[in-house]
């Protein structure tokens, strides 16, 4: 956004008979649009994950994410922890989007952690045009890996970090973005617990 300068201020005020705002204020009345929000408030209480329109898909090893709830809280999450495998990889995967109805679509979310010490055990946010929404045909789609924030070892237990806006502006046809996590469920310093909330795209 342009900043308006201090005399422009001045002149609309002696017009309308208002004070000059900042910045941060003209930028906090910019009307954004939801596309899409999930905040996991329908969750059972550790239960595998069947939030409507989100599929969960295990690639290797039998854990998938989980619907959990604390001080009435719903979020998503995956641990490998206790599963006995060598490697878990999970994945979360969103409802289609249609990325040529509008423009500026913006991602963003929160994300924590528990017991994270190794940069081995990740969760990562993916993004496919080419999947069909079938996950019998997972294996001829095409991810690619957006860089974003997500907690780090040196972030408290369950301090949920903001991802910061995403852009996803720049991609055409039908979206699907999703969260990869993975872990072990037999080498102890990969087995932690990640938790996912607040996802909202807008533009």
């Amino acid at each position: 956004m342009k900043k308006i300068s201090l005399y422009t201020c001045i002149a609309i005020a002696t017009l309308v008979f208002t004070g000059c705002t900042d910045d941060s204020d003209v930028e906090n009345k910019q009307t954004k649009i939801t596309l899409f929000v999930e905040d996991f408030s329908d969750n059972i209480d550790n239960t595998t994950l069947d939030t409507p329109g989100w599929t969960n898909f295990a690639q290797i090893g039998t854990r998938r994410f989980t619907e959990q709830v604390y001080s009435d809280d719903g979020y998503a999450e995956f641990t490998s922890f206790g599963s006995g495998q060598a490697l878990n990889v999970a994945w979360l995967i969103s409802p289609a989007f249609n990325m040529d109805e509008q423009e500026g679509e913006t991602l963003v979310f929160k994300s924590a952690h528990a017991f994270l010490t190794s940069p081995d055990n990740t969760l990562e946010l993916m993004v496919s045009t080419d999947y069909d929404g079938n996950i019998a045909n997972f294996n001829q789609s095409s991810w690619v890996t957006i860089p974003v924030k997500t907690p780090t070892p040196l972030n408290d237990f369950y301090e949920y970090v903001s991802s910061g806006e995403v852009d996803l502006s720049g991609f055409q046809g039908t979206l699907h973005f999703a969260f990869k996590a993975k872990g072990s469920g037999s080498n102890t310093n990969l087995d932690a617990t990640f938790q996912i909330d607040n996802i909202r795209l807008f533009y």
